[in-house]
């Protein structure tokens, strides 16, 4: 009787050991997972991927370059030959071990009369507040190539700065605007026609509030008439990746 006792003791606890370990061992939909990223080839451990966890590229509050950040796009671009990169505004950060940052910025080849061009820069700031350059994209107007060359009248802007005269030109234009509010961010160029067409970067937020309605940026194409009439005539989805 003793040795059946013992053993109905012994599988009543291993039951409850097993099941124990199926309740500990079960991830749940909202659970962070680990994983390792490379970046610039080099290992960086633990960062977090999945539903509610680091890692995701955040819409930046503020757009506005301050010391610090000018801090970390001057260190990360003086490694760089041959180009010069002016930072215009902070689009958006990922926190991964460090911190990713997204900028736009205005950039020229170090020669006489170089075109310039806007761009998309993207840089990795470690821990320790080292500061490395990742990427850039070319954020191309309609009708300027991939060598820079203007076609079709477009340019780009000779000052980003959002005047007064672009603040009206956007309210203007989305007057009847339904379903999300734009925000000028950067002028980026335009075009003289019977009129002009106008390229300008705005942060796009639902004008109604939803669980999923996240901020992003569109380069928003406005064409202005000779009589001061504005329309949007297209929008562009801005991606932000730094792979």
């Amino acid at each position: 009787m003793k040795n059946i006792t013992t053993k109905i003791l012994t599988l009543g606890i291993t039951a409850v050991l097993f099941t124990s370990c199926l309740t500990a061992c079960k991830i749940s939909d909202n659970s962070k997972i680990s994983a390792n990223v490379k970046i610039n080839g080099e290992e960086v451990i633990n960062t977090q991927i999945g539903p509610g966890a680091v890692g995701s590229w955040e819409v930046s509050d503020s757009n506005a370059m301050t010391d610090e950040l000018k801090k970390y796009f001057e260190e990360a671009v003086s490694k760089l030959d041959g180009y010069n990169h002016t930072p215009v505004a902070l689009l958006a950060t990922q926190v991964v071990s460090g911190t990713n940052y997204c900028f736009l910025c205005t950039s020229t080849i170090q020669a006489n009369n170089a075109a310039k061009e806007m761009k998309l820069a993207y840089i990795y700031v470690d821990l320790s507040g080292s500061a490395t350059f990742l990427k850039d994209e070319v954020l191309m107007l309609p009708g300027v190539n991939e060598s820079g060359d203007k076609l079709g009248g477009w340019s780009y802007a000779e000052s980003t700065e959002i005047t007064d005269d672009i603040k009206k030109v956007m309210e203007k234009a989305t007057e009847t605007l339904t379903g999300a509010v734009y925000e000028p961010v950067a002028y980026i160029g335009s075009q003289v026609v019977a009129g002009t067409n106008h390229a300008i970067l705005c942060k796009s937020t639902p004008s109604v509030a939803d669980l999923n309605g996240a901020s992003t940026y569109v380069l928003v194409y406005v064409y202005a008439d000779l009589q001061g009439n504005c329309e949007i005539t297209e929008t562009k989805d801005i991606e932000i990746k730094a792979s």
